[in-house]
Formats: structure tokens, C-alpha cells, sequence
């Protein structure tokens, strides 16, 4: 009986140990599997095909979730599409499988930036810098950040300025059309164009001023404008 036991025992311990086996060689699959749709997204992103690579960039996301080059590679090629939110969640992954990844916080400062999220790209360019005070790519980057973090904070100011005028006196045209010319230079055509429209319900009549004011050079091209100055200019 005892000898009996100890076969059982024995089987039991030889079948966990094939059942681990096969454990390992189904995730070894998985592993290659991944690596192969890895390799497959990596060539269509040099052929510019973001939208299959994007495909199996997913799928090898899905059977190596810990796989930070897999997780680099599919955040570039949501970025190369305009899907910022999910680029950003793809980079922000594979930063917390390799932090240290230069390349991938690069990536990640510069979507920020492009979407004017100034602070968030000079949080993952002074980190890269603290990692790698080195790095002259990075030290160039930041400073070209906080550049337009302090033209952008100027815009703002600019135009907090102007409509708080405008709001302070709202029965006053020339405050509505001093909102207008701030808006233009600034190059928001939209808002401009709505303050041109509200200097003109109040009464502004200048006209031929507003033809020739420079200020307002960006909407000159605008048909919006032409039709506007068309439509509101007093018969002579």
C-alpha cells in the first residue's frame, strides 16, 4: 500500500509537471505570436499605413500586455492618426513598463504640446532632463515649451483683457470692436468675426477704417468678412 501511495504520488507530481509544460509552451506561442504581429505593425508603420498597424499593434498589446516596445509602437501609431487620447494612454503604458525610455517621453511631450497641454510636456521633458542632463534634444524641447507656454498664457491675457472691456461696457461699439482686433491678431478668425458682428449691431460704422485696419489683416482673405463688410456697408 505504502509503495502504491508513493507511485500516485509520484504520477501526481510527473502530470503537474507536463501541466506546466504546457503552461510555458503556450504562453512561449503567445510570446511569438506578439513578437511576429509586433514585427508585422512595425513595417506597415514605415510604409505609413497607421490604420493596419494600429490592427496588430492591438492584437500583439493584447497577447503581451507587458511588452513596453509593443505598447511604444502602437501609442505612435495612434499619434500618427489624430487618436490623442489613446496615444497618450499607449505611451503613459509603456512608461510604466520602462521608464526610462527616453524615446517613448519624448513622444509623449511632443503630443502634448501639439494639443497645447504646455505644463504636462515640460513635466515629461524636465524628467527626461533630471534622467539625462545630457540630453541637448530634451534641454531644446523644454525651452521651446515653456516659450509657448508663456505665448499661449499672453494670448490669454490678451483676450481676457479685451472681452472683460467689451463686457464692462456693453452698449459700447469701439469696446466690441477693440474684442474683435485681438481675436483677429490672434488669429482666432471665429471669435473675431462674432465681435465684428456685435461692434456692428451696436452701431460702429467705420467702415472704410475697418478695411484698412491692420489688425484685422488675418480676416482679409475670409469671405465671411468680405460678405460681412458687404452686407453692412450704408448704401452711397
Amino acid at each position: 500500500m505504502k509503495k502504491l501511495a508513493l507511485v500516485a504520488l509520484t504520477l501526481c507530481a510527473l502530470l503537474g509537471g507536463a501541466a506546466q509544460g504546457q503552461d510555458k509552451s503556450a504562453e512561449q506561442k503567445r510570446a511569438d505570436a506578439a513578437a511576429q504581429q509586433n514585427a508585422r505593425g512595425a513595417a506597415l508603420l514605415k510604409d505609413g499605413k497607421f490604420e493596419e498597424a494600429a490592427t496588430e499593434l492591438q492584437k500583439a498589446a493584447e497577447a503581451a500586455p507587458k511588452s513596453a516596445v509593443i505598447q511604444s509602437n502602437l501609442g505612435y501609431a495612434y499619434d500618427r492618426q489624430g487618436r490623442a487620447d489613446e496615444a497618450v494612454a499607449a505611451y503613459r503604458k509603456a512608461l510604466e513598463l520602462d521608464p526610462a525610455n527616453a524615446i517613448v517621453r519624448n513622444n509623449l511631450a511632443n503630443l502634448y504640446s501639439k494639443q497645447g497641454l504646455y505644463d504636462d510636456a515640460a513635466r515629461e521633458l524636465e524628467d527626461l532632463v533630471q534622467r539625462d542632463p545630457a540630453n541637448a534634444t530634451a534641454k531644446a524641447s523644454l525651452e521651446s515649451v515653456l516659450k509657448n507656454k508663456a505665448v499661449m498664457q499672453e494670448r490669454k491675457d490678451q483676450t481676457s483683457s479685451a472681452v472683460q472691456g467689451a463686457e464692462a461696457k456693453p452698449q459700447d461699439p469701439q469696446a466690441a470692436y477693440n474684442a474683435a482686433r485681438v481675436y483677429a491678431r490672434l488669429g482666432d478668425a471665429d471669435q473675431a468675426l462674432t465681435w465684428l458682428v456685435k461692434a456692428l449691431d451696436l452701431g460702429y460704422d467705420r467702415f472704410d477704417y475697418m478695411s484698412l485696419d491692420p489688425s484685422l489683416a488675418n480676416l482679409k482673405k475670409d469671405p465671411r468678412f468680405l460678405k460681412l463688410l458687404e452686407e453692412r456697408r450704408p448704401a452711397r
